[in-house]
């Protein structure tokens, strides 16, 4: 075994056996490369990868691969989910030097962690010639990598340093639409999302994109999001059987796709699919939510509280086994039920099979196959449910993937963020209840300065996502609840956020905290990818915190932030597009709709279950000295005070 056999991550414990000397992410590795004069291999994964996997028994496993690795470098393990921030700056140097980027991620870099040569994943002859290559280079021209990094380098800072720009600016309703129509220059009009294959679902930009076009008037974006929603729902890329989303589409249909199913995916799909309902109150958005929260609970929830990370596309090496049906499965399956109607429903033709399997996808409406093959709806549904049945039983006699178990912050705050929006969109108190809980929890994760919980341990470095995302699961609460506890957990985190992840210009934050100096460049995020930036997210919470505090520098660092990406998301509004969102909130005359009294809970549902693209709703029970509360309470009735921008109206008796 090598020195990963005591790390707590999966990923790291899945190479522990590996014949390759794996050094943890940490100093000993630094160290042991400047001693020796030696190149670092920093080669960076996650556990439900299925190229790492592919990686691994091809190259890692292989003693003559790790004889060539440990004679000529030191190698790190990292896992991404662990380190983030260590993932971004490599993963940036990577894209510049190959303009491609993915995972595996192995980066050749020099003692000092400054990159020279990337890839994702090789094969073992290709793997071991460049590996020969880099060494002979370092032995006979060792200025050469040197000069290199020294240029790569300079460009990632570039990457991570705050653009130019001329004084504030606030935002123009022309420069959202026009930024909503560049976004749908390239979209997808059939089947939804990108008009390119691999398909991501990209949540959170369709829930901005659904808010844009709300404020904006667009129908086209309105209808392209619910578009979108409706086929993924349907498609392979949402688990028929059980429920919860794969992480991608391998073709631009949403039917097959890479089987691994992440947390955050998860938690941002059903915040989006709450948010969707309360737009257009279609009761299919309702069933997916509830299905993949049942999924959540079913397979992914730790008992004391919590949910995984993830699980493997891979069961025993091969990649969907658990997720798919073989024909003769199938065949068991449909004994006794309308065959013809049930392979209509499901494309269980062999044309459409994927490696001689079947994964479950509907092309249209349950109502068109019910129509077609003459059954009432109530019939339909009857039959396609016993199918389902049947089919979880056929499932669970299969062999389980493998489970990232970390307990992830960020990732678990988004699922808060999910519940006060799925709370919102059904006025079930349950939901509610379930936020409160599950952000209780990983509060103890943030008390530790730590990033993930697993066995009893709070482990590796508090990032700024999570302190974003507990900022953002507090506001939701606070507003939900009208609980001053949740706004001082906002307070708290927003001042270790200022202490511990300012840049230099004071306007955007580092991912990384200042006490961390192990990684050559300290990443600052600010392109949105599937979970938005927590630079757009920090923009966010500041505009909030501004108008619920009452203190307007918040709000005047929130403008100066979207100031800073405002060229580049501009120029690129699908990668910027939660920093559109935070343009929305600044151009629109926010609005608050605070309502207060004995019964303000209740009489705030009728506010909360509207899609409010410019607004929140903020109740309160009680008495309050916070902002945006004080001398609005009365015991004695419930009244609605509504802020549009910087001014209130009269209370309303409600």
């Amino acid at each position: 075994m090598n020195r990963l056999k005591n790390a707590a991550s999966p990923y790291l414990l899945q190479h522990a056996h590996n014949p390759v000397d794996w050094y943890p992410w940490g100093e000993e590795a630094f160290h042991t490369a400047r001693n020796q004069n030696k190149l670092l291999v920093i080669s960076i994964g996650y556990s439900a990868c299925h190229w790492c996997h592919v990686m691994e028994r091809e190259c890692f496993e292989d003693r003559e691969v790790a004889r060539l690795m440990n004679k000529h470098y030191i190698s790190i393990k990292v896992d991404r989910e662990e380190h983030p921030d260590v993932d971004q700056i490599y993963m940036d140097a990577l894209q510049l030097m190959t303009g491609r980027g993915g995972w595996p991620l192995n980066i050749v870099a020099l003692p000092d962690g400054r990159p020279v040569w990337g890839v994702t994943y090789l094969p073992k002859k290709s793997w071991m010639s460049a590996l020969e290559q880099i060494a002979e280079l370092q032995k006979n021209n060792p200025n050469q990598l040197l000069e290199y990094a020294d240029k790569l380098s300079q460009g990632i800072s570039i990457l991570h340093s705050t653009p130019d720009f001329k004084g504030f600016h606030k935002p123009e309703r022309s420069e959202i639409e026009k930024a909503l129509e560049k976004y749908l220059q390239h979209r997808d009009f059939d089947t939804g999302g990108s008009t390119r294959a691999p398909k991501f679902m990209m949540p959170m930009q369709l829930l901005d994109v659904l808010r844009l076009g709300v404020w904006a008037e667009n129908k086209k974006a309105i209808d392209f999001v619910h578009l979108t929603l409706q086929q993924m729902a349907r498609r392979g890329i949402f688990d028929q059987t059980a429920g919860g989303f794969y992480r991608y589409s391998t073709d631009a249909e949403w039917k097959i796709p890479h089987f691994e199913k992440m947390l955050y995916d998860n938690a941002l799909l059903m915040e989006l699919y709450a948010e969707a309902f309360k737009q257009s109150s279609n009761p299919m958005y309702l069933e997916v939510l509830q299905k993949t929260f049942n999924w959540l609970e079913n397979e992914m929830s730790k008992k004391e509280g919590g949910y995984y990370a993830a699980l493997d596309a891979d069961t025993d090496g091969e990649e969907g086994k658990t997720y798919t049906f073989t024909p003769k499965e199938i065949e068991k399956i449909l004994e006794g039920l309308p065959a013809d109607f049930l392979r209509d429903v499901y494309a269980l033709y062999p044309s459409e099979q994927w490696e001689g399997h079947y994964v479950l996808h509907q092309r249209e409406p349950l109502e068109s196959y019910a129509e077609k093959h003459q059954f009432s709806l109530n019939e339909a549904k009857f039959y396609r449910d016993e199918f389902i049945k049947r089919a979880n039983t056929t499932r669970a006699k299969k062999p389980r993937p493998g489970v990232d178990d970390k307990v992830i912050a960020s990732w678990n705050l988004m699922v808060v963020c999910a519940l006060v929006s799925t709370y919102e969109a059904t006025s079930e108190g349950r939901w509610l209840e379930k936020a409160i809980d599950l952000a209780d929890f990983v509060q103890k994760i943030i008390d530790r300065h730590a990033h993930y919980y697993k066995n009893g341990q709070y482990l590796s470095r508090c990032l700024l996502d999570d302190l974003a995302q507990n900022i953002r699961a507090s506001l939701r609460l606070f507003a939900a609840t009208g609980d001053e506890r949740y706004l001082e957990r906002a307070e708290k985190c927003l001042k270790q956020v200022f202490e511990a992840h300012e840049t230099r210009d004071r306007i955007l934050f580092s991912n990384t905290p200042a006490h961390d100096s192990l990684l050559f460049q300290r990443a600052v995020e600010t392109e949105d990818n599937v979970i938005p930036s927590s630079n757009a997210i920090m923009a966010e919470n500041l505009m909030l915190m501004g108008h619920f505090l009452g203190k307007p520098e918040y709000t005047e660092r929130s403008m100066a932030m979207i100031n800073a990406l405002q060229q580049r998301a501009a120029e690129h509004p699908e990668a910027y597009y939660h920093w559109w969102y935070v343009y929305l909130m600044h151009a629109s005359e926010w609005k608050m709709y605070v309502i207060t009294g004995p019964s303000a809970h209740i009489k705030a549902m009728e506010y909360r279950k509207k899609f409010l693209s410019d607004g929140i709703v903020i109740s309160s029970q009680r008495p309050s000295e916070v902002d945006v509360l004080k001398n609005r309470f009365s015991s004695e009735v419930d009244r609605l005070f509504l802020c549009e921008g910087e001014s209130c109206r009269p209370p309303v008796l409600l």
